[in-house]
């Protein structure tokens, strides 16, 4: 493939599936703050979004991506970059000449695994099919990848090699351990979820003593972003009621219940994550949930007055590959974590310092250590030191770094389409001369004992491939 090169300062265009409103969530905030930081760099910048917009942009243009202007939006564009699934509906985008990004660092073939639909088998296997055929269909077209960590990196490249795109390119440079260079290094990067570049200062008041239920000196935990079905809140809610036995004052808020997108109804557990603190008796007193999603530039007023974050979830796919995007707003508002182990995140924790992590489904864990959160002042504050350690570290502008590098000189992929999943290309047939040459280099490795060794192993595998056919 011929590489197209744009100028330097790109115009980028980024399409996400989420309202673009005051009300932002994580694939909104995620477009947002690339956004930001690529307008930082001088990049002319809109954010299109298939859903709704009633936010201003900051620097950049915010508008609707609707069929009388997607295709105007793409054409006037340098980089397109995706989140999300739209080249089922519209195919015309994976011929279009812009360079093309994927921006996966939310694996959501995986997410559906976790979710509680209530649909029947056939209805399964139809999202999935669809699912894979989406990623399929991006993983083939991109020319830059981007995920959140180390272990969704080795998933996409799995993928990317079950579709033929981790081979060798023709004239590609050979490093010193003799790999081709700018192949799969240069087109899977790693760019996660960040912490904003924006001051922490809260407006007081909008938790204590503001929500029912949250007083003055209580314990605050604080749940930072909606409850979907890949999550385990049940578990958190019942260590809860085991720990408010010693610690009387203790508090779960969950910031929100109901998710700002209307299109992503329809999770099972947030209900029942209500039911079962009604059962408990504990509903309102010591578990209270917020019935909206918190404006995204009033979020710190909540986090400055909980004590710690926490976050729970299950074993399983999506967690292994997960990035837990709400605990960026716990470091960002200094607030040691408690999470369960599993997903990297809780790595994080464990090598920095900055919390506790407990095994998954341990209500008597988990308690304890809320408690011990909740009575041991000082570790408290050294997790917090730890957290806001971390934070500085963890920027936007830091961890979009490989992207923002990419985008000094963006080009198309040296690595060629090639789709052996859904449009295999035809394999040449082997002649006579592949045969001599591969007899001389066996000859010349080992030889005469080699090459019989290989001429019987052929006789073998034909006898083999002829079995059945008598």
């Amino acid at each position: 493939m011929t590489a197209t090169r744009v100028p330097a300062r790109a115009r980028v265009l980024l399409i996400v599936g989420e309202p673009i409103s005051e009300r932002l969530a994580g694939p909104a905030i995620r477009a947002w703050e690339i956004a930001r930081a690529l307008t930082a760099r001088n990049h002319h910048v809109t954010i299109a979004s298939s859903r709704s917009v009633s936010r201003e942009g900051e620097g950049f243009r915010v508008v609707e991506f609707r069929g009388d202007n997607a295709e105007a939006l793409v054409d006037e564009s340098d980089v397109v970059v995706f989140q999300g699934g739209f080249y089922a509906t519209m195919p015309w985008l994976a011929v279009r000449p812009q360079i093309q990004v994927m921006d996966l660092y939310d694996p959501f073939h995986l997410e559906f695994l976790g979710r509680q639909h209530g649909f029947d088998r056939d209805q399964e296997t139809r999202v999935v099919s669809e699912l894979t055929k989406e990623l399929n269909a991006q993983l083939s077209r991109a020319d830059l990848v981007l995920c959140a960590n180390d272990r969704q990196r080795d998933l996409w490249i799995g993928q990317l090699a079950a579709l033929g795109r981790v081979r060798p390119v023709n004239g590609a440079a050979a490093g010193a351990d003799g790999a081709a260079a700018g192949v799969i290094d240069d087109l899977v990067r790693i760019a996660p979820f960040g912490v904003t570049g924006q001051a922490f200062e809260p407006t007081p008041g909008a938790l204590r003593g503001a929500v029912e239920g949250i007083g003055a000196d209580d314990f605050v935990l604080v749940w930072g972003g909606g409850i979907y079905d890949w999550f385990d809140p049940m578990t958190l809610i019942r260590a809860v009621d085991v720990a408010r036995h010693e610690v009387p004052e203790l508090r779960l808020f969950f910031m929100a219940k109901v998710h700002p997108n209307a299109m992503l109804d329809g999770h099972a557990v947030p209900d029942q994550a209500v039911a079962l603190a009604r059962e408990l008796g504990i509903l309102g007193t010591h578990v209270v949930f917020n019935e909206e999603w918190v404006p995204y530039d009033e979020r710190a007023g909540y986090l400055a007055e909980a004590d710690i974050g926490v976050t729970t979830h299950p074993a399983g796919l999506e967690t292994r590959f997960s990035f837990r995007t709400r605990n960026l707003d716990y470091l960002w508002a200094g607030l040691p974590i408690i999470t369960t182990e599993g997903d990297v995140f809780a790595d994080l924790v464990e090598r920095h310092g900055n919390g506790l992590t407990v095994p998954v489904g341990d209500v008597d864990a988990l308690a304890a250590a809320i408690v011990r959160a909740a009575r041991d002042t000082s570790a408290r504050e050294a997790w917090a030191a730890a957290s806001r350690e971390l934070a500085e570290a963890m920027t936007w502008e830091r961890v979009l770094g490989p992207f923002l590098d990419f985008l000094e000189a963006p080009a198309r992929s040296t690595v060629p389409i090639w789709n052996m999943v859904e449009d295999p290309p035809p394999l040449p047939a082997r002649t006579r001369k592949d045969d001599l040459v591969t007899f001389a280099r066996l000859l010349r490795d080992g030889g005469p004992r080699l090459v019989a060794e290989r001429v019987r192993d052929r006789v073998r595998r034909d006898a083999l491939r002829l079995t059945g056919r008598r």
